[in-house]
C-alpha cells in the first residue's frame, strides 16, 4: 500500500510541476470491485469477484466550454474470491491503455472511454492464466474543490484472447462463458492550467 500511495503522491508533483495552458493531466487512485462470470468449455463453473487497488493517469487536453480528451493508462491489483468455496482463491493483476472524451460542468463530470488494450492476469498455486481484449467504460465525478474529484466508474471488459504460459488463443477454445463487469470508486487530481 505504500508503494502505490508513493507512486500516486509522485505524479501528482509530476503533474503541478508540467501542466501547460490548455493541458489536463489527472492521476488517480481508486478501489475495484468486479464480478466475472466464467464457464470453462468442460463446464466447470469458475466465476469469481475480484477486488482491489486501482492506480493509474490520464493526459489529455482541455477544450472550450468543459469538453476534454485524454489518453488513460491504469494498473491495478488484488484478490480474487472464486463463487465455488471448494475452488483456491487467487490474485489478480490488470493493465489498460485507453482513450477518453468527458465534459466537465461546474462540480460535475462526466466521461466515457474506449480501452484498446485491457489485459488481465490471474494467479494461483496451479499457475497463470492471461486474458486480453478490450473494454469499455463510463464514468462520473463530482468535484468538492477545484483540483479534487471523487468518481465512480463502471467498465465492462470484452476479453478475447487468452493463454496459461503457452501461444494466445481465442477464449472461445478454453470458455463457453466468460463475462464481465467492474465498479471503481476514486480519487483523483484534475490539473488544468489553461483557465
Amino acid at each position: 500500500m505504500k508503494k502505490f500511495f508513493a507512486i500516486y503522491v509522485v505524479l501528482m508533483a509530476l503533474t503541478i510541476q508540467y501542466a501547460e495552458a490548455g493541458m489536463l493531466v489527472e492521476p488517480y487512485l481508486g478501489y475495484d470491485q468486479s464480478s466475472m462470470e466464467v464457464v470453462t468449455v468442460g463446464n466447470v463453473d469458475a466465476s469469481a469477484t475480484n477486488s482491489g487497488l486501482d492506480y493509474g493517469a490520464r493526459a489529455g487536453y482541455r477544450f472550450s466550454q468543459g469538453m476534454w480528451l485524454s489518453a488513460e493508462y491504469a494498473l491495478g491489483n488484488g484478490s480474487v474470491k472464486p463463487k465455488d468455496s471448494a475452488q483456491e482463491d487467487a490474485t489478480y493483476t490488470k493493465s489498460a491503455m485507453s482513450a477518453v472524451v468527458g465534459y466537465d460542468h461546474d462540480k460535475f463530470r462526466l466521461w466515457l472511454g474506449y480501452g484498446v488494450s485491457d489485459k488481465l492476469t490471474f494467479k494461483d498455486s496451479t499457475g497463470t492464466t492471461n486474458l486480453s481484449g478490450t473494454n469499455y467504460k463510463l464514468g462520473f465525478g463530482f468535484k468538492p474543490a477545484a483540483q479534487f474529484s471523487v468518481n465512480l466508474e463502471y467498465l465492462v471488459p470484452s476479453y478475447t484472447k487468452f493463454n496459461n504460459g503457452g501461444a494466445d488463443a481465442d477464449v472461445s477454445t478454453a470458455f463457453s462463458k466468460l463475462n464481465g463487469a467492474s465498479t471503481q470508486l476514486s480519487l483523483s487530481m484534475p490539473f488544468d492550467l489553461g483557465k
